[in-house]
């Protein structure tokens, strides 16, 4: 039953309602699907597997016939932080994490903020005139992807170019009914490597002429453990690209679509615009960006009444998670008020989400902007198409008409 329920929520029908289906996995916390995979859709058990260091992040672990085994990274590709265990994450990560906040730059997040608010006040003076758009085009892409290429030192007319391969290269075959779907897998590898074709480039651009972007500074960082490789490089630019910019789409599309959905919470928070970051965090719990993250076993792990066997591909559900009645009361419910909304959107451990302090700045400034400067919003369209993915799930667009805009 589970393996069946599983395989329902990966197929796309179920792309725009899955939370039914969350709710009969999470009957069974911790379920062994048919191909020998674990998905794990409880709020304690993936906290606690979240945090684990036998649940590893690197999919080179995995046993050749799993899940994820099937789609492991091939030798020599890009090292990235995410996909590795300790010490080579910290190691990596730390490197990165020196240049974009705490301890060594505290307050750059911040100070991003006016750059930010510039982006999506213009971005919505776009919208004047308008009785009808559609947020994703019109918004929601074109400000994380931008913010994303300032902090890479990306030209912003290379934005269009690279946001669409962004989002493919992150199809992950792993999440498909049948993960060694040989033409997604294609698809995916070819956006990694035009991708990478780009980044070498411009790394080899700002070697020559640095900026004061991040990416300039680790090309140029004497502090420890540095300089990165050229792969290093590479890995970390194009993961801080796509991650800089996928989830943050889906958080803002995600969030107007609920406060529209719940006219009675869109009300409070025009009333009162200090509700933004409450609404941020009740989105991210409610409809999060992403929903499942993979995972590996390399030793026996115990949940309960189940033992996962080392080598066995687990899949961490993270939306079913965030909706667990053992955790949140009423846990359907979307308040913007809601006094403890501890989600495991951004992870948790030593993967907690690298950029989840700017992702949470853009959103609230979106929401904010957006709800106080849009006459009369409504959906056009309920509900909207979704992104083929179901891990980075999210509208593909989002109709709304409105009266007026209102100047800034």
């Amino acid at each position: 039953m589970a393996s069946t329920l599983f395989k329902q929520v990966l197929h796309t029908d179920s792309r725009p309602h899955p939370w039914p289906l969350y709710a009969e996995l999470r009957k069974e916390p911790v379920s062994l699907q048919d191909d020998g995979t674990y998905v794990v859709s409880g709020y304690d058990e993936v906290s606690a597997l979240l945090r684990d260091p036998r649940n590893s992040a690197d999919g080179g672990k995995a046993t050749p016939h799993s899940r994820i085994g099937a789609n492991a990274p091939a030798t020599g590709t890009a090292p990235i932080f995410l996909a590795r265990d300790n010490p080579a994450h910290d190691q990596l990560r730390g490197m990165a994490q020196r240049h974009f906040g705490p301890p060594a730059r505290p307050g750059f997040v911040e100070s991003l903020r006016p750059m930010v608010e510039e982006l999506i006040r213009d971005r919505i003076d776009h919208l004047t005139g308008c009785t009808e758009f559609d947020l994703v085009s019109k918004f929601s892409y074109p400000i994380p992807v931008r913010v994303a290429c300032h902090l890479l030192g990306v030209p912003p007319e290379d934005a269009d170019t690279l946001g669409p391969l962004g989002e493919e290269s992150v199809a992950g075959p792993e999440f498909l009914v049948d993960p060694r779907d040989a033409e997604a897998a294609a698809a995916k590898n070819h956006a990694q490597q035009e991708l990478a074709t780009y980044f070498v480039a411009h790394i080899e651009r700002l070697r020559e002429k640095p900026g004061q972007d991040i990416l300039s500074r680790m090309i140029h960082d004497d502090g420890p453990g540095s300089p990165m490789s050229l792969p290093e490089l590479l890995g970390t630019a194009t993961m801080l690209f796509v991650g800089g910019h996928e989830t943050t789409v889906n958080l803002i599309t995600n969030s107007m679509l609920l406060l529209l959905r719940h006219p009675e919470q869109l009300a409070r928070l025009q009333a009162d615009p200090s509700l933004a970051d409450g609404a941020i965090e009740e989105t991210l719990r409610l409809e999060p960006s992403v929903h499942m993250r993979p995972r590996v076993a390399v030793d026996d792990i115990t949940l309960g009444d189940h033992t996962i066997p080392k080598g066995s591909s687990v899949i961490l559900a993270l939306a079913a998670a965030n909706r667990d009645p053992r955790r949140f009361p009423d846990p359907d419910t979307f308040d913007i008020t809601r006094p403890d909304p501890s989600h495991l959107s951004f992870g948790a451990g030593i993967h907690f989400c690298f950029g989840a302090g700017l992702g949470r700045l853009e959103g609230q400034i979106a929401v904010r902007e957006l709800t106080q400067r849009l006459v009369n919003p409504r959906l056009s369209q309920d509900p909207p198409p979704y992104r083929p993915m179901p891990d980075l799930r999210g509208p593909s667009a989002l109709r709304i008409a409105v009266d007026d805009v209102r100047p800034a």
